[in-house]
């Protein structure tokens, strides 16, 4: 029986894990990569500080709003697809962004970025669950943890290397593009069909009412001190709050209802869920970059440069 058994369960497959860990760490390379070119791309496409504002927090805000819609995409449609429907979105936008002939075209392509790897990440664990078992399970978990980390700090010092060749910052965004094409080609192969539960629905009110409490919030923070900080972004800020209470409301109507919410609040009692969030929220407190000492200050998030320019 035992035999049978262990018979029934297929093998895991390293090449299924090396796709779907590759691909989470191009989406979270791409959130610190860009950071060491803003001063060539700000000389070359001649861009505002508001323009690289964008250009480095765009991909990030997109991704923070369409991360839980892109879990249940997978749900609905099959996270075979939305995997792969991600990271086709994000090798595109990838090579958009490497060609980009001005800063709105390169912005645009970075906010398109986010969406892709905001389809593409919610994916990478579900298809461990389904796939892994056992030991191989916890193994692959440890490598994922292991890819967020790394892709955060691999980030900059990529960004930097590819910059020292000389031959500008296109580098950055084009080196990515054969990667994620080959990812792709192989993923096709390799990755498990399967079939999502269209009844789950999307909760279209909960989910615009989330985008828009993120954005009220997020968009004055990127935006806010290279404008001086001005009133509209404390509006904004305060706006932010009044929606995230909408947001709660919402969801627990949509719970009573017995429909399924895009946030169920009854998942944060789980134990241990609490303290796993707080880490979520202050770690990525450590992945800023300081400043060198003067005359360098910093004068745009993210970009350290010599202020006043010579």
């Amino acid at each position: 029986m035992n035999t049978q058994t262990q018979e029934a369960v297929p093998k895991p497959s390293g090449l299924l894990l090396a796709i779907i860990l590759v691909g989470q760490f191009l989406a979270i390379l791409n959130v610190n990569i860009v950071n060491v070119a803003t001063p060539t791309i700000e000389a070359d496409l001649n861009a505002s500080g508001a323009g690289l504002q964008m250009i480095v927090a765009g991909y990030t805000i997109v991704y923070a709003v369409l991360l839980i819609t892109g879990a249940r995409v997978g749900d609905l449609f099959g996270y075979r697809k939305a995997f792969l429907g991600g990271l086709a979105v994000f090798t595109i936008t990838t090579l958009a962004a490497g060609l980009a002939p001005a800063t709105g075209w390169l912005v645009a392509s970075r906010l398109l970025q986010g969406a892709g790897a905001a389809m593409m990440m919610p994916q990478v664990l579900t298809l461990i669950q389904r796939n892994y078992h056992g030991a191989a399970r916890g193994r692959a978990i440890g490598l994922w943890s292991l890819v967020i980390s790394g892709g955060i700090v691999v980030g900059q010092a990529l960004g930097g290397i590819l910059l020292g060749l000389g031959l500008g910052w296109r580098l950055v965004f084009l080196t990515l593009v054969p990667i994620g094409a080959l990812l792709l080609v192989a993923g096709l192969r390799v990755l498990p069909a399967d079939e999502g539960g269209g009844r789950t629905g999307l909760d279209p009110l909960g989910l615009a009412t989330l985008s828009a409490a993120v954005l009220l919030f997020v968009v004055p923070l990127v935006l806010g001190r290279d404008l001086g900080w001005p009133v509209w972004g404390w509006v904004s800020m305060g706006l932010s709050v009044v929606t995230f209470a909408a947001f709660v409301r919402i969801e627990r109507w949509v719970t009573a209802r017995g429909g399924r919410p895009l946030v169920d609040a009854r998942v944060l009692r789980a134990p241990g869920m609490r303290p796993g969030l707080a880490i979520l929220l202050f770690g990525p407190a450590t992945w800023g970059r300081s400043c060198s000492p003067p005359p360098c200050t910093c004068r745009a998030t993210y970009t350290c440069r010599r202020w006043p320019p010579a």
